[in-house]
């Protein structure tokens, strides 16, 4: 699998921190004279941001089908690519991805169980050579999932609302990439502190940077 330097993402079931962390590594590495690009998937751009609101919109919940899900985030995906990504790592920006294509790994093909080498193959002609040079997964229990999102007080969107089972598929998905893919993708336990999850995050990264 190709990778592009410069080039990172944190990945993890709902509830796992990721996009926080990721806001709070996007400061500190700006503040390390970074000039850095952060996107959240799905979306990143205009085209991006319409195909997510169709992903995540409840009222097509049992009506998408799995197929069209998937090729819908390798559809938005590729727009974000062209328009945002590949121009920013070609200025030398370091771009951070709030998920990418091991979420449609971990989701679509672990978690709706659609063949894993198909979504694969979808994601290396989508994708080419801008996978990230690392992938860090946030790894926590789906209880500690569950109870972190109860207090956010909010209305679970098409995907947030799948069964526990769903989710179990998922999280058991991050893991085996991480077995598989040991060069491209680690797991950090993200029960813990904050503030040490996000020292363990840049630890990470700026050795991929130096």
């Amino acid at each position: 699998m190709q990778t592009a330097e410069r080039f990172f993402c944190l990945e993890g079931i709902d509830g796992c921190g990721k996009s926080t962390q990721l806001k709070r590594l996007a400061e500190f590495l700006t503040g390390k004279g970074y000039d850095v690009l952060t996107i959240r998937e799905p979306g990143g751009s205009e085209i991006s941001e319409s195909i997510r609101s169709l992903l995540l919109d409840i009222r097509y919940k049992g009506v998408m089908d799995s197929r069209t899900e998937l090729l819908l985030y390798n559809a938005a995906r590729a727009q974000v690519i062209a328009e945002k990504i590949a121009p920013a790592l070609a200025a030398g920006k370091v771009v951070l991805a709030d998920r990418f294509a091991w979420s449609t790994l971990a989701y679509q093909g672990y978690g709706r169980e659609i063949d894993p080498q198909m979504v694969l193959n979808l994601s290396n002609i989508t994708c080419g050579k801008f996978n990230p040079a690392l992938t860090i997964v946030l790894d926590v229990s789906l209880e500690e999932s569950r109870r972190r999102q109860a207090g956010e007080n909010r209305v679970a969107d098409r995907l947030e609302s799948e069964a526990v089972s769903f989710f179990e598929r998922v999280r058991n998905g991050y893991l085996k990439i991480a077995e598989v893919f040991p060069d491209c993708v680690n797991v950090v336990d993200a029960n813990g502190d904050m503030d040490k999850i996000q020292d363990r995050i840049r630890d990470l990264i700026l050795k991929r940077l130096a």
